[in-house]
């Protein structure tokens, strides 16, 4: 048989794979382009979610410590003032015992006169 009068001369065949080739690989490209822009386009917006997280994390955790800060004042300005309140109370305490001493001394100082008076009266 005559290579000229055949329908799909086998050049042609190889033509058309090379083409095939070609266009198949161009198209993968494209697709692989794309999901590589999605994944660039995802990581981004997942990495502006973490930045935003940790500087939320961050100012919280400054929050928390100045919390700490001035839980700690309070309890020791409670703790002074409960000093203050027991030094406070004894001294009340030493002063009572002290008007009742004095109390009891000028009892007995009017006792005395009134007992001397009434010595002095008789005679």
């Amino acid at each position: 048989m005559n290579n000229n009068l055949k329908l799909f001369p086998h050049s042609h065949f190889r033509r058309i794979d090379y083409l095939l080739i070609i266009l198949l690989v161009s198209w993968t490209s494209s697709t692989q382009a794309d999901s590589i822009e999605l994944l660039q386009k995802n990581a981004s917006i997942a990495y502006e979610k973490m930045m935003d997280a940790k500087r939320s994390a961050d100012d919280l955790a400054k929050d928390a410590a100045f919390a700490q800060r001035k839980l700690a004042t309070a309890k020791q300005k409670l703790t002074e003032a409960e000093q203050e309140a027991e030094a406070a109370k004894i001294r009340s305490e030493r002063a009572k015992t002290a008007a009742q001493q004095a109390t009891n001394q000028w009892k007995q100082a009017t006792d005395a006169l009134a007992s001397e008076w009434g010595n002095t009266e008789v005679q």
